[in-house]
This record gives structure tokens, C-alpha cells and sequence, in this order.
């Protein structure tokens, strides 16, 4: 397929055109005549890399090295990536978002609710991808464009405009890579504060007479307590936007019914099988959700259980 289009696209237009980065992400370009062709490949590249960073932080990724990893000179690596910059713009594409996105496209709030949490999971997994910086060409690249795309078939049955739409997930991408860095900056500092210190905040700040984050210091809240802080800060910071998503186009209701892929064969097949494997992918996160939510019903059921058995003791007791 890619064969196929490429060759198409190369007839309209001279690949100085196209940044090569772009190309190359997409398995577009020309691949080097030189150099050990059969063992690399710029996607075995970018999964070295990925590795790495994420056993020793993106700093170790350097092109001598990946190319260490594979046993080869580093000059075997520019032949494939051409600098170290765009190896980093290749690895926060692979780490963006999964092939196949699970995505419910029948409730706008439950796909971007997943959307949302697929993002801030990979950034969660990949901490060092905030280092990297955005650039133009990075948002041309395969796993932006399929996870623009993913938020896109989450807004189908959503009443807001294609710019409108662009503009929510903006909004969420600043979201969840904000929240991301917060939370990276806050867990730098090892351990939290004191007994000491804590017991010294929740005195001054009650001389202080702040009696609203009194409140949250004093249960613990403030300071983290026993909740997920990670998953706790997204779920607020998700509400948040989807109330305003509601009150601004939830009023009505467009199709959720997919636009039409273009008309050839080719075209046709692809949207097919990418339906297929979002729809599996779906599935399967689905499954897992309800095997999730039956342990919480059991736990519940068995809190449930003791404090009925508790109440017994005590009214026996009386």
C-alpha cells in the first residue's frame, strides 16, 4: 500500500517537497544504498532507542550508542536517521499512541475519556517523551495523525465543527502533557514532606485561619494521601473539560456514522482493516474494564459484608 501511494505521490511532486523525516516516518523514502540494509531499519532504530530512554532517560540516546546496540558504526545509522533530533521526533511519534486505538465512537464523552487516558498512560510510560519538543513535521508523522484521528471518531456523534473539534483536542493534548510534567516535577522530590513539616503546615495554616485547605491538609488530601494522584488529577482535569464540551456543542447530535474513505479499492481496504483492529482493540479494553470492575464489585461487596456483620455485633452488643 505504501509502495503504492508513494510511487503515486512521487509523480505529482519531487520529494524535495516532502521533509524526509515525514517521509521516512511513514516508510515512504527511499531506503539508502548503502549499508547493512537487511539488519537495520528505522523502525528497529526507533525501538532501540525507545528502550533505552526508557532504562536510562532520554540523555543516554545518542547515535554511537543505538548503533553500539546493533553493532555497527554510528555512520550505519545516519544512512537510515539523519540526526539525532529527528531520532528523537521518531521515537515521541512511536510513543504517542498505539496502533489500534480503543475508542468507543458511539458516546462522545466515554472515546474521549479513553482517548484521554491512552495519552496520559503513554506519557506516564515514557516520561522522557516531554523533553522532547514538539515540532510541525512531528504532527505530519503516523502516530499523531492516528491519534488525531482517534479523537476524531470519539467526536462523531458530537455537534461541533472540524475546527471546533481540532481545537478539543488541542486542548486535551495541553491537558494531559501539562498534567504529565506537574506530576514528573512534583515526583522528583523523593518522599514527600515530613511528619514533621506536615504537622508544622496543618498548625500555621490553622493560625493562618485557611480554613478551605485546612480541610484537605488535615485528611491528607493535599499531601497525597492513599489515592492514585496520577489517575485522580486527570479524572478532575477531564471532568472539568467535558462539562464545558456539554454545555458548548452537547446540546445536539450529529451522526456518529464514519465518513466515507476515498473511493479506490486500496483506500477502501485500509479504512477497512483499521476499522477492524480499533474495533478488536476496543473489545478487548472492554473486557478488561469489566474484569477491572468485577474485583471492584467483589471488594465491595465484601466491605459491604463486614460492615453489615459489624452492625450486627453492635446492635447485640446494646
Amino acid at each position: 500500500m505504501c509502495n503504492t501511494v508513494w510511487f503515486a505521490y512521487s509523480g505529482a511532486m519531487s520529494s524535495e517537497d516532502v521533509p524526509r523525516l515525514v517521509s521516512l516516518a511513514w516508510g515512504l523514502a527511499v531506503a539508502p544504498q548503502r549499508g547493512p540494509k537487511r539488519e537495520l531499519s528505522h523502525e528497529r532504530i526507533v525501538e532501540a532507542a525507545v528502550e533505552l530512554a526508557d532504562a536510562e532517560g532520554l540523555g543516554a540516546v545518542t547515535m554511537q550508542r543505538v548503533a553500539q546496540g546493533f553493532g555497527f558504526t554510528t555512520m550505519a545509522l545516519y544512512r537510515y536517521v539523519a540526526s539525532k533530533d529527528d531520532l528523537h521526533q521518531l521515537m515521541l511519534d512511536a510513543v504517542t499512541a498505539p496502533d489500534a486505538w480503543a475508542i468507543d465512537d458511539a458516546d462522545w464523552r466515554m472515546g474521549l475519556s479513553q482517548w484521554v487516558r491512552v495519552m496520559s498512560d503513554a506519557y506516564s510510560r515514557h516520561l522522557w517523551a516531554l523533553d522532547i519538543e514538539l515540532s510541525g513535521d512531528a504532527l505530519l508523522m503516523p502516530g499523531h495523525m492516528k491519534a488525531a484521528n482517534a479523537g476524531l471518531r470519539a467526536m462523531r456523534g458530537l455537534s461541533a465543527t472540524p475546527a471546533e473539534k481540532v481545537g478539543i483536542l488541542m486542548t486535551l493534548s495541553v491537558l494531559v502533557r501539562g498534567l504529565a510534567g506537574v506530576r514528573r516535577e512534583i515526583d522528583s522530590v523523593s518522599g514527600g514532606p515530613s511528619a514533621a513539616t506536615v504537622e508544622l503546615i496543618r498548625a500555621v495554616v490553622a493560625d493562618a485561619g485557611l480554613v478551605d485547605i485546612g480541610a484537605v491538609i488535615e485528611d491528607g488530601t493535599y499531601f497525597g494521601g492513599e489515592i492514585d494522584t496520577d489517575e485522580d488529577d486527570v479524572e478532575v482535569a477531564w471532568q472539568l473539560v467535558a462539562a464545558g464540551i456539554e454545555r458548548q456543542w452537547g446540546a445536539g447530535s450529529a451522526s456518529p456514522e464514519p465518513p466515507s474513505p476515498p473511493d479506490s479499492p486500496e483506500h477502501r481496504l485500509a479504512a477497512a482493516e483499521a476499522a477492524l483492529a480499533d474495533t478488536v482493540a476496543l473489545r478487548k479494553a472492554t473486557q478488561r474494564q469489566a474484569q477491572q470492575l468485577e474485583k471492584q464489585e467483589a471488594r465491595a461487596r465484601a466491605r459491604r459484608d463486614e460492615a453489615k456483620a459489624a452492625l450486627k455485633a453492635a446492635l447485640r452488643a446494646r
